[in-house]
């Protein structure tokens, strides 16, 4: 359908149809609450509503379109900071539709705009939605489906734009927990992503990446001459109540699988300490897993265009040297300077663990504790396996 609009919006343009000048026009900011339904629909949404009933015309424009056909191209451009986002257009039942299957409640702002100003709109608006030009390098921070209208009614509005004074207190990191407080083992995850930029209080317009904060802000915002640039506000859809059934991963709180995964590191290194023998398999599989995560991290670092990944301390904890170590294990080559890495990386774990929540410029995730706790248990098992024989001696005293 949203091609089949972009097709429609093209041919309009070249037979010289558009919607300006018809008094009858009015132009709208569509504004969904963030929904549980998916990752992506946690931010909340803006699209762009174009009426003009003497030419027949009820489009919807949304700079929220991406596509998943290639994941593998998706993920290798995403951790690049490459994913391209495109203006997608539809009809507002078909968006209307979307915010119902979302549940997600859907409110629409009639902004108070003059003629010309709509027509200026429109233009950007029908210019964006060419083939050529529908595509843009999104950024969740900076240049996002809300950041993107707003510009563009900025743009066309004669005169500066006020918005209210923001009292936000909140960092980009506060935000992302308060959104996915239901989905906290993304939560984990983005965490360990993000750098300490993402600490920082969002200040003033910036705040406006959020869809809801725009919302609000653009209720309270005036034209040069103190005109409201919101003429009203409907509601057009409130969710209603669902029993919403969870999967296995969102049922288990990453709080309680960490810490019973530390729980098991323990029981684990005592009992081989007990046996005298060797796990290597299992510390393969563990600094393999670890080190794969830090390459992650690595690549996102030094490697991606987004904003906020670098400097991350993650990677203090989290390392490509990990991945290095595991396959070590499985070549069997060399041991001396296995030693050696571990004893580093004990220093380094130990660091975050002492450090982390009180002098280094970045919040890390409670929930990284136990994770942390368990890697510097196997690090130093590697180069001090006498200091858990003899906690078992003294426990079999006991």
């Amino acid at each position: 359908m949203k091609y089949i609009a972009i097709i429609l919006v093209s041919l309009l343009s070249l037979v010289g149809v558009t919607v300006q000048g018809t008094e009858a026009k009015t132009i709208s900011l569509l504004t969904c609450e963030p929904s549980n339904d998916q990752v992506y629909t946690a931010w909340g949404h803006t699209a762009v509503r174009v009426q003009d009933p003497t030419n027949g015309i009820d489009m919807v424009f949304n700079y929220g379109i991406f596509s998943f056909d290639d994941i593998g191209k998706f993920i290798y451009k995403f951790v690049k900071g490459e994913t391209d986002y495109m203006l997608g257009v539809s009809t507002f039942q078909r968006s209307k539709r979307d915010a119902i299957k979302k549940n997600a409640k859907l409110y629409e702002q009639t902004l108070n705009l003059t003629e010309e100003e709509k027509d200026k709109i429109c233009d950007a608006l029908f210019e964006n939605a060419k083939p050529e030009n529908r595509y843009y390098r999104y950024n969740f921070f900076y240049d996002n489906c809300a950041t993107r209208p707003r510009i563009i009614i900025e743009n066309a509005i004669n005169g500066e734009v006020t918005y209210p004074e923001t009292q936000n207190e909140r960092t980009y990191r506060d935000i992302i927990h308060e959104l996915l407080s239901e989905m906290r083992w993304y939560t984990l995850g983005i965490d360990i992503c993000l750098g300490s930029p993402t600490d920082e209080v969002v200040k003033g317009k910036e705040i406006q990446f959020l869809p809801v904060e725009m919302m609000k802000c653009f209720a309270k915002a005036q034209k040069a001459d103190g005109t409201p640039i919101v003429k009203e506000t409907h509601i057009l859809y409130t969710p209603v109540s669902r029993t919403e059934e969870k999967d296995l991963p969102s049922r288990i709180s990453p709080t309680f699988a960490c810490w019973t995964f530390l729980l098991l590191i323990i029981a684990h290194t005592l009992f081989y300490t007990y046996i005298r023998k060797n796990d290597k398999w299992f510390d393969a599989f563990l600094f393999g897993v670890a080190g794969l995560v830090g390459l992650g991290v690595f690549a996102l670092s030094f490697f991606s265009v987004h904003p906020c990944v670098f400097p991350n301390f993650n990677l203090l904890w989290v390392n490509p040297l990990q991945l290095i170590f595991a396959l070590s294990l499985v070549t069997k080559k060399g041991s001396e300077w296995k030693r050696k890495y571990q004893i580093l990386n004990f220093v380094l774990i130990m660091t975050v663990i002492l450090l982390g929540w009180t002098i280094l410029p970045q919040r890390f995730n409670i929930n990284a504790l136990p994770l942390m706790l368990s890697l510097a248990i196997r690090a130093l098992h590697w180069f001090k396996p006498n200091l858990f024989e003899l906690a078992q001696k003294k426990a079999k005293q006991i």
